[in-house]
């Protein structure tokens, strides 16, 4: 099955999923992340803010404010790239591009990433951290240079045996399931 039928698939089937099961599901992924030793050694989390298909990121976003963590968000810029701004609070995102949240201000950009992890959106991955996004390759543009640790969260039925990749596609370092962490 080629990438474009395995999105449609799963979109699908995210569609239709039991919203208790999603939340519960979600809840598990969210606590292991927050349980690496990469989250508790960063300084900055890059986090993506989820859409209502996309595994919650409110949860992550509240606790690294919490755990005196700096958090920056991806605006998306024309050419498709990334760009990440730093945001104090969640009431400082609007809609922007493709009607995804991003920060008002964008004055504080994300120019030195030492010390931070990228939290990666994923429809499906296999074991060995090559993913499937949502077709832009947004992700795949700034993980190409991007030094840090790169960490996808994933449901766990949504492991794949195997993800065929392009020559473009850069895999993540670590798998965040509902059922466990993997280190690719």
């Amino acid at each position: 099955m080629n990438k474009t039928s395995i999105r449609a698939e799963l979109l699908s089937k995210r569609k239709l999923m039991d919203k208790d099961k999603k939340r519960s599901m979600e809840l598990e992924i969210q606590s292991r992340l927050l349980m690496t030793d990469e989250y508790r050694a960063c300084d900055t989390v890059l986090v993506y803010v989820s859409t209502e298909l996309e595994i919650d990121t409110f949860g992550i976003i509240n606790a690294a404010f919490a755990n005196k963590k700096r958090v920056a968000v991806p605006v998306t810029n024309d050419d498709y790239s990334l760009s990440f701004y730093y945001i104090n609070s969640i009431e400082e995102l609007k809609p922007g591009k493709f009607n995804i949240l991003e920060p008002s201000d964008k004055s504080a950009m994300v120019v030195d990433f030492k010390k931070s992890i990228c939290v990666v959106p994923a429809l499906c991955c296999d074991l060995s951290g090559n993913r499937i996004g949502y077709g832009k390759g947004c992700y795949d543009r700034f993980l190409s240079t991007y030094t840090g640790e790169k960490i996808c969260l994933v449901y766990a039925d949504n492991v794949l045996t195997y993800v065929k990749c392009d020559s473009t596609d850069v895999p993540v370092d670590m798998i965040v399931s509902n059922l466990y962490v993997k280190r690719t």
